[in-house]
């Protein structure tokens, strides 16, 4: 296997790229290939089978998809009031700014309906990921308990997947109001 990494970055963002703009159908080898400009047969140096390329894209995406630390740390410094919709923002921002990474996210978990390996491991790296998110959002005492934490990933989550695959169907400032009423201080109930 080739091991050249700037040609193997370029040949997963090539791939991020096609399955953003055409499906799962056109990540072909040759379509790989001429998407990242390089030589016909690259891509099949670097990945032997279309599973270990959609593995690596699946890393890949993951990857480009995390929150950025520096911003991340910014969003620590707000104060205790609006730090939660500060953190919330920095990663619904960064997913509407990597659009093609997040769309290609999309694909791929219908995609891993039908491959296995794929599957296990979206669902580990998924769980792994709300693991570390809601230690993370309790230890910031943005959330407390699973409840409260899945219903925030899951209206972000719903509102991301209606807003990158039917533009202009929600009101563009929408993704920030859900945050401010995620992260609005809660009243008590009268007992």
């Amino acid at each position: 296997m080739r091991q050249n990494p700037a040609r193997r970055a370029a040949l997963l963002d090539a791939a991020i790229t096609l399955l953003a703009e055409r499906g799962s159908a056109a990540l072909s080898y040759r379509n790989l290939d001429e998407a990242a400009a390089l030589p016909v047969g690259t891509a099949a140096n670097y990945f032997r089978t279309r599973a270990d390329l959609l593995l690596e894209v699946t890393r890949h995406v993951l990857n480009r998809l995390g929150p950025d630390p520096q911003t991340l740390a910014a969003a620590l410094e707000h104060p205790q009031p609006t730090r939660h919709a500060a953190v919330l923002q920095h990663l619904l921002d960064r997913m509407q700014r990597e659009r093609d990474a997040t769309l290609a996210l999309l694909e791929l978990r219908l995609l891993a309906r039908r491959y296995p390996d794929l599957q296990a491991t979206f669902r580990t790296t998924v769980q792994e990921n709300l693991i570390l998110s809601r230690q993370f959002s309790e230890a910031h005492g943005f959330t407390q308990g699973d409840e409260e934490f899945l219903t925030g990933y899951l209206l972000l989550s719903g509102f991301v997947f209606e807003d990158l695959t039917l533009p202009g169907l929600l009101p563009p400032e929408l993704g920030t109001r859900l945050i401010q009423t995620l992260t609005a201080p809660s009243t008590p109930q009268p007992g």
